[in-house]
């Protein structure tokens, strides 16, 4: 009968047959508002995680009370459910504090039904839990969990002889996306005086399973791995300082991108001793695995990240994967076994295109490593094109060659050039790299390291291969020497004669 009556209006006009095709309006979620601070009771936001339905209708957990109160958990909270849930403080300007106080924030168990998890706009802190994810637990890999504008401190992981740990601050089995967030203070550590185990990965955030893991425009701050046990040959920590990913699977990308590390490092302590070891675990900033998924790392900043293999990126028995390292300035990273940059091992097809390393160092001050300042390769293959490498005083070489087939062009050393199985006439040693600048803001999400009008980055690059952007997002190439002529700079920031213009006070000499 509407068939019949759709088409007669049609015969009748257009205005009558638009109401026989009424639009499709999106379902209205359900709103449940946390009106006081209170850490039970009506209006609680334990109130509110307890009234959540199993539906598909979306659900809000939503804040309005006096910003200037913080929420307490005084004890275990409900699970997640509901098939897209989000928690959101945007009502209240972002000024929603949830301390947890010893107790996990959210927890999204195994096997539920709950597509999606959204949290945004708040700061969750001091949440701890056994195991996995101290603040946000997401032990579902069926589970989409979007984290958007949310501040992470002093969230803790523990790990004991029975149960690894993963992620200070936040775990996820499933697929994730973190944006505009900032990590600091977050912990995985040993419950305990001590345990004979090292595997706890993460010290912020770790993500396992065959999904995509994106983190965009975030901050990890001084996050770490920290153990007590007597294991070989003194103590020893888990990977990760800040990030732990495992995404096994050829469909399985990891992508890192306009983000900063810094301070973030792995270490542990032998019980019956007063002192720490510093850089016992692989990736002090992140340790990134799989068996051929695909890491894509660019247009980030790595200062101070101190790790065992890899200060700043480990990319260790990652066989088949693709790793597109692009774009990065990575300054004062150390490895104390081997890397302060880049450590591969056992690991991967990779891309190390206009990347900028600093005084990146492997080994200790007093025993310097021959393995590699800036990065090591022990690779299938990597493209190694327009690098800048300032390596000069740091105690260890540049770089250092295991295995691999590597093609290499036009990159700039401060040292001795990476010593590849086959020459490369177009890269250059340039001796100490005065012309290189402290970091600073230049635009984009990230502080970049520029090189003086004139030095020899400028204009000096491969133009085949040169990333289309770089570090702030800044097109490539341009004309850097005012020669009229647009070439790719070597490094991570692209320059160009009209920025010499503006930056000189419009002074050309």
């Amino acid at each position: 009968m509407r068939a019949r009556s759709c088409l007669r209006s049609f015969f009748h006009g257009i205005v009558l047959m638009a109401t026989c095709a009424a639009p499709a309006h999106a379902v209205s979620p359900i709103v449940i508002w946390v009106t006081n601070s209170n850490n039970f009771g009506a209006g609680s936001y334990t109130a509110a995680l307890a009234q959540l339905q199993p539906i598909a209708t979306p659900q809000e957990i939503r804040f309005s009370y006096p910003s200037t109160q913080t929420i307490y958990l005084n004890g275990p909270q409900s699970v997640i459910v509901g098939s897209d849930v989000r928690i959101d403080g945007a009502d209240m300007f972002g000024n929603v504090i949830i301390d947890g106080a010893g107790w996990t924030q959210a927890t999204v168990p195994s096997g539920s039904a709950t597509a999606k998890l959204t949290i945004a706009n708040l700061t969750l802190r001091h949440g701890q839990q056994i195991g996995t994810g101290g603040c946000v637990k997401v032990a579902n890999a069926g589970t989409a969990t979007i984290l958007d504008h949310v501040q992470f401190i002093e969230c803790k992981a523990f790990v004991d002889a029975t149960t690894p740990a993963r992620g200070g601050a936040v775990y996820a089995a499933g697929a994730l996306t973190v944006a505009d967030s900032s990590f600091e203070r977050n912990e995985v550590l040993t419950l305990g005086a001590s345990a004979e185990t090292n595997n706890a990965n993460g010290g912020a955030l770790s993500s396992e399973g065959a999904h995509n893991v994106t983190i965009v425009r975030s901050v990890f701050t001084d996050n770490r791995v920290y153990l007590f046990n007597s294991l070989p040959s003194f103590c020893s920590s888990g990977a990760g300082g800040a990030v732990h990913l495992y995404l096994p699977g050829a469909s399985s990308v990891g992508t890192i991108t306009d983000s900063t590390f810094t301070g973030n490092t792995t270490a542990c302590r032998r019980p019956g001793t007063g002192y720490d070891l510093i850089g016992v675990g692989d990736g002090g900033a992140a340790s990134l695995n799989s068996d051929s998924g695909t890491f894509q790392i660019e247009r980030n900043f790595f200062e101070n990240n101190t790790g065992l293999r890899g200060g700043a990126l480990a990319f260790i028995n990652a066989s088949f994967t693709q790793a597109n390292i692009i774009n990065n300035t990575l300054r004062a990273n150390r490895g104390m076994a081997s890397t302060g940059g880049v450590s591969f091992v056992n690991c991967c097809y990779a891309k190390l295109i206009n990347n900028t390393f600093s005084d990146n160092r492997s080994g200790s001050d007093q025993f310097p490593s021959q393995y590699g300042g800036a990065f090591a390769i022990n690779v299938g293959t990597l493209d190694l094109v327009n690098n800048l490498v300032d390596n000069a005083g740091a105690g260890s070489p540049s770089c250092s060659y295991y295995f691999g087939q590597v093609t290499s062009s036009h990159n700039l050393y401060s040292d001795a050039a990476c010593p590849l199985p086959t020459a490369d006439p177009s890269s250059l040693v340039t001796g100490p790299m005065s012309w290189l600048g402290a970091p600073k803001n230049l635009g984009g999400s990230v502080l970049v390291m520029p090189p003086a009008y004139g030095s020899p980055a400028i204009d000096s690059g491969e133009d085949a291969r040169c990333a289309l952007y770089d570090a702030r997002g800044v097109v490539r190439p341009l004309d850097g020497d005012g020669d009229g002529a647009a070439h790719c700079d070597v490094g991570a920031l692209e320059s160009s004669y009209v920025d010499r213009i503006f930056r000189n006070g419009f002074e050309l000499n």
